[in-house]
């Protein structure tokens, strides 16, 4: 029961670390109403771990990952391609969770379009611009998790969202990724959001990957999920054919966006 308690407030100093970028050292005893000489001792073993780095006062992320607004530019045509494809699987009655980040945005926008073969449809995020993109153009019931946000990611995360998360009965959750290969698995570029990934896996009965091909090989900062964990994976043709032998070794079916 203690290490699970310790492994608790761990999570709960880097989300708060990895919410703000930095922190002072009494600013995180005084938001968990713990000694300063307690903190310390566990920003040491985080930063043993390799999540953050100590500085005088306080710590800092090891990395700052790219804020939304340039990653939305990045292999956009891609993104929109397997966004689209996504959306096609969608089926009538389901729960689903869209997760944030921008192939999930490229999804929202393509239900906007219209999913003629969808009448009813209940659809979670803790992607604010996700939700704000679909609020008022479709007819589908919409749910957005509260929390604290998380700028880099336009989306909710923290205590609050955890708790949210921990309630739902999901059909389906449309995960995106930073990077993707047998050894790490499905990661992303920061731990809070790895932190909402895995819960809501949690409570998901499939999991479908929307992740584009150049993330196949890659291996970013905070592992979520291992590899054979996903069902699913909507992804562009430019997937490399070790990526497509990985897939099927792990039995996970491949969407190809056209």
């Amino acid at each position: 029961m203690a290490n699970l308690l310790a492994e608790h407030r761990l999570e709960l100093i880097m989300s708060a670390v990895s919410t703000r970028g930095e922190c002072r050292t009494r600013q995180l005893a005084e938001q968990f109403q713990m000694s300063e000489m307690t903190l310390r001792r566990d920003l040491a073993e985080l930063e043993t771990r390799g999540l953050l780095r100590r500085v005088h006062g306080g710590a800092v992320m090891l990395n700052r990952d790219v804020e939304f607004t340039q990653r939305l530019e990045l292999g956009q045509l891609e993104k929109q391609l397997i966004g689209a494809a996504a959306a096609q699987l969608l089926k009538s009655g389901q729960t689903v969770y869209l997760d944030a980040g921008t192939t999930s945005f490229e999804m929202a926008r393509a239900i906007c379009l219209g999913l003629p073969q969808v009448t009813h449809l209940n659809i979670v995020t803790h992607g604010i611009n996700i939700a704000t993109e679909l609020a008022g153009k479709t007819p589908y019931h919409l749910q957005l998790i509260g929390g604290e946000i998380y700028q880099n990611a336009l989306s909710t995360v923290g205590p609050v969202a955890l708790g949210q998360i921990g309630e739902l009965n999901l059909d389906v959750f449309f995960m995106g990724a930073g990077g993707v290969d047998t050894t790490q698995g499905w990661s992303n570029s920061n731990h809070v959001e790895a932190v909402i990934k895995r819960a809501i896996i949690t409570r998901s009965k499939s999991v479908f990957a929307i992740c584009d091909s150049a993330k196949w090989g890659q291996q970013s900062f905070a592992p979520i999920v291992p590899f054979a964990g996903v069902t699913y994976w909507i992804v562009d043709r430019g997937l490399a054919a070790d990526g497509v032998a990985a897939a099927k070794a792990a039995g996970m079916a491949l969407t190809y966006a056209d």
